[in-house]
């Protein structure tokens, strides 16, 4: 009973809890159906998270419970709650097996059950650490016998499908579990986020996913990027894929110069700042002069979106396309698993239709030709290819096929236009690599101050746009990237960035650490960081790093 009380804050869990246990102190064999379900839509009612469980060999009588999850959402995590909470409600030195459908659970517990006495550093990169802990915990203190049985979903087990609709009703109630975890003795550390989501994974990962989605979130919050932004809110951007391809090498050689080119290419048209006449104007106003009228039409200032939204482009970029929609219904032919109506699911897609139709180009149509894969395109290889590792195998190598035809077709021809009218200008190569050479930093200063004001044009309304992906040396006044390598499992090979902190100061730091009692420290966070370090650091390393 007590231990329910350590484990758990909220008044009625606990209450629920003290009861079943009280029910269940008589047997001392007992047998668990255990579930846990995941909606990552959250479409219904509730938490994305829930778990349930039953008894299984109580004579007369079976006991279930169900109960939500929050934070780092996962069936896994939410399985592995189930298991919890039916651990502790067991008698001492009872004989219990836990019948689950997940692997994934199983295989944690025994990687954590080894891990957790033979390096803590280690265990601390587990997934739901927090949890596997407490499990470990409830199971030393009560003296279990704990034996896990793999059962296969959906098999028609009665008491596998009761805890399935337990875990399912679970994700309905209002107050999710959490754990009390400062006094487990296996949470050496704890980080927390904003003082309230604790970090129970992989530091490292963790903290910098959280940041890498705040950083693109400003990357998206750029107001030249605004398209990219309203595309995502719709979902027309697969971003899993999108990132993969970002990385994707079409060429046979690792070290090919033309791979340096793509890899250019494709960040150029995703963050839109190819070199068009909007941005050569502000970089070089004094060779330009404010001559920005689209090259192909005369009418339009010449930008990265108006290139692929031009009327004088329209026909070029609707042959592009309808080559492309051949090429890929001759590869599904040849590649898909299903192999019923590839010509209509291609050419009635919102990606190719328009192009075969003649009608107005589609949004998702410019995201490709911007270097983004679009839910559109994924949903025509879903259609036809069954498992995504024979998706991303066919659709990188399409993707560059169609990333080559737009720069050779379009951009290309765009380019030869503007070498014509640099030339018609008196202007080559040399006049802009020597621009700050042949302008002094006074002539420069005095035209941008007497340029023309172009109104609804973003990037006259910023100082340049800088893609914070490209440098890493950006990260390094970061407070929290600094986090990262300070409490994660290599801080000691990290040395190289200590160079870095000169005049670096933490204040109003995100994340705060939950320490057990044999390691509090009181730290000043607003102290400059070389001497916090000083403190923190013997401790982390003690902590972190000692595998003993």
């Amino acid at each position: 009973m007590p231990l329910i009380k350590k484990l758990f804050d909220d008044v009625k869990i606990v209450e629920d809890l003290r009861r079943i246990s009280s029910t269940l102190s008589p047997f001392l064999l007992l047998e668990f159906f255990t579930d846990g379900s995941f909606e990552p839509t959250n479409s219904q009612v509730g938490h994305s998270m829930g778990y349930g469980w039953t008894t299984s060999n109580l004579p007369n009588i079976n006991i279930t419970y169900n109960g939500s999850v929050k934070f780092f959402p996962s069936s896994t995590k939410a399985e592995t709650m189930a298991i919890l909470t039916a651990l502790v409600v067991c008698p001492e030195y009872g004989k219990i097996i836990i019948n689950t459908d997940s692997q994934a659970a199983i295989d944690s517990f025994y990687k954590s059950r080894n891990l957790h006495s033979i390096s803590p550093r280690r265990f601390n990169k587990i997934n739901n650490n927090i949890l596997w802990s407490s499990i470990h915990y409830i199971i030393k203190t009560l003296s279990l016998q704990v034996r896990f049985i793999k059962v296969k979903s959906h098999s028609g087990n009665n008491f596998n499908d009761i805890a399935d609709i337990q875990a399912k009703l679970g994700r309905t109630q209002p107050t999710p579990t959490t754990i009390l975890h400062d006094h487990l003795p296996n949470q050496t550390i704890t980080l927390n986020w904003n003082k309230e989501i604790p970090l129970d994974k992989d530091v490292r990962k963790c903290i910098g996913t959280i940041l890498n989605y705040r950083r693109l979130d400003n990357h998206l919050n750029h107001p030249s990027l605004k398209v990219i932004k309203d595309s995502t809110i719709s979902n027309f951007i697969d971003w899993t894929l999108s990132s993969k391809w970002f990385h994707y090498n079409g060429r046979n050689d690792t070290t090919s110069t033309f791979h340096t080119k793509d890899l250019r290419w494709r960040i150029r048209c995703s963050t839109l700042t190819l070199p068009m006449l909007d941005i050569m104007n502000q970089n070089f106003l004094l060779l330009i002069k404010d001559h920005t009228q689209c090259l192909l039409c005369d009418n339009i200032i010449d930008s990265n979106n108006h290139l692929w939204e031009c009327p004088n482009n329209y026909e070029r970029i609707r042959a592009c396309f309808m080559a492309l929609g051949d090429k890929l219904i001759d590869l599904l032919n040849t590649q898909a698993d299903n192999l019923t109506s590839i010509r209509d699911t291609v050419t009635n897609s919102n990606t190719f239709r328009w192009a075969f139709q003649s009608e107005q180009i589609h949004p998702v149509t410019f995201l490709l030709l911007k270097s983004y894969i679009s839910n559109d395109l994924v949903g025509i290889f879903r259609s036809h290819v069954k498992s995504m590792k024979n998706i991303i195998k066919n659709l990188f190598p399409f993707i560059q096929i169609c990333s080559l035809k737009f720069k050779i077709d379009i951009w290309k021809y765009r380019n030869q236009l503007w070498k014509t009218t640099r030339d018609a200008w008196g202007l080559n190569k040399k006049s802009f690599t020597k621009y700050r050479e042949t302008f002094t930093p006074d002539q420069r200063t005095a035209a941008a101050f007497s340029r023309t004001q172009i109104t609804n044009n973003n990037r006259d309304l910023e100082r340049g746009y800088i893609n914070p992906f490209n440098d890493f040396r950006n990260f390094k006044l970061d407070k929290d990237f600094l986090f990262i390598l300070f409490s994660s499992s290599n801080f000691l090979h990290s040395g190289a960035f200590f160079s870095h902190l000169d005049g670096v100061f933490f204040s109003n730091n995100l994340i705060s650490f939950s320490l057990a009692p044999a390691l509090l420290l009181v730290a000043e966070w607003d102290q400059d960081v070389p001497t916090f370090l000083k403190k923190f650091g013997s401790i982390l390393v003690d902590s972190l790093m000692d595998d003993s």
